[in-house]
């Protein structure tokens, strides 16, 4: 089982998706919290790399298969609780704004549970920071129709959005979707000057995932936007 493990951390490490899948695959149903987890956290990796949107998700629904069969097996992992709330989201297509609700709440709490368990999961941290953000961009209107008719969305602000991504930022292994989200946080709070400095740390980073490299091209799209053309060309002739 060691063996297993170590392979796979291995392929991670050097970002073998495709090669890591393969081979995890052929273990799962091995009934083993750490398998299972590493499992769903390369299913979620290599369904980014579809491009056919129906494809994608139905890879997203089978990553979540293994988080939860995780979960099952060891409700004591930060790691279970981790993938189980990371892919979670993926399971609300065409379920109603009810249940898209009720399931965010669960998505916060299992966040919150991996984080208790290790406070040092910096995956986590950023999650919660976006899930932060994601419910700060909802209208007033939105808010006040699902309140109404459903149950309250939850309450959250910009400025708790923030703390996480600068928590994020103090942690090991920063993210590029971080920085990113970092700066438009401070967008939408009106510093130009923090959002400039953030995205810039976006664009100038190494980049090897999907969703990173998604979120460095947000990044100079940006950065273009706001009239920094000339320095992006700086560093396109740097690298």
């Amino acid at each position: 089982m060691l063996n297993i493990i170590e392979k796979a951390d291995s392929l991670f490490q050097l970002y073998k998706i495709e090669e890591l899948y393969k081979f995890l695959i052929d273990h799962k149903d091995v009934c083993n919290e750490e398998i299972q987890w590493r499992l769903a956290r390369v299913t979620h990796e290599y369904a980014q790399h579809h491009k056919d949107l129906t494809k994608r998700q139905k890879t997203m629904l089978e990553a979540f298969s293994y988080a939860e069969k995780a979960l099952d097996l060891n409700p004591n992992s930060p790691h279970c609780h981790r993938w189980y709330a990371a892919l979670l989201h993926f399971t609300t297509e065409n379920i109603g704004i009810k249940n898209k609700i009720q399931t965010a709440y669960k998505v916060r709490e299992h966040f919150d549970k991996a984080l208790e368990l290790d406070p040092d999961d910096a995956i986590s941290v950023h999650s919660i920071g976006y899930w932060c953000f994601a419910f700060a961009e909802r209208p007033w209107y939105q808010r006040r129709i699902a309140s109404t008719v459903f149950m309250a969305m939850p309450e959250t602000t910009y400025e708790e959005a923030l703390e996480w991504f600068l928590k994020a930022e103090e942690m090991e292994n920063v993210m590029c979707t971080n920085r990113l989200m970092t700066a438009k946080t401070y967008l939408r709070l009106k510093d130009k000057q923090k959002a400039v400095e953030f995205l810039k740390k976006a664009v100038e980073m190494k980049v090897v995932a999907p969703t990173d490299k998604a979120s460095q091209k947000e990044a100079r799209e940006i950065l273009k936007s706001m009239g920094y053309s000339h320095y992006l060309k700086s560093v396109i002739d740097d690298h």
